[in-house]
């Protein structure tokens, strides 16, 4: 009786872990809907054409990394990601443009103090 009892409870735990974890998902595209972020394109766009980095002062980071702080991480990664496979398929960059653009684009939240990790592209 007592291990149908315990049983129970782990299956009731389980199943309660399962909708806080279903209800508290993010869901990006809406995320991104709701927040453009065309800041963060031209300073991506801006930067590939660059030779010399943009100092963190620069206003176009200013507010690329506002509108990146109000995405959900994961979220933010998508994002940098759909970025760059737009560039990569279409975009019309030049090879070193690219290659600045793949080495920026992935560290763009920690250029913008919003955590360790990185994004891969």
């Amino acid at each position: 009786m007592a291990t149908t009892q315990a049983i129970f409870v782990f299956l009731l735990v389980i199943g309660i872990w399962t909708f806080v974890e279903a209800s508290t998902e993010v869901n990006c595209p809406s995320q991104i809907k709701q927040q453009p972020m065309q800041y963060c394109h031209m300073f991506l766009s801006r930067y590939g054409a660059a030779t010399a980095v943009t100092r963190p002062q620069d206003s176009l980071l200013q507010r690329c990394c506002q509108q990146l702080g109000k995405l959900a991480q994961r979220c933010r990664c998508m994002e940098i990601r759909e970025f760059v496979r737009v560039q990569q398929q279409g975009g019309g960059w030049d090879a070193p443009r690219m290659k600045r653009l793949l080495k920026e684009a992935p560290n763009l939240p920690k250029t913008c103090s919003l955590g360790p990790g990185s994004c891969p592209v």
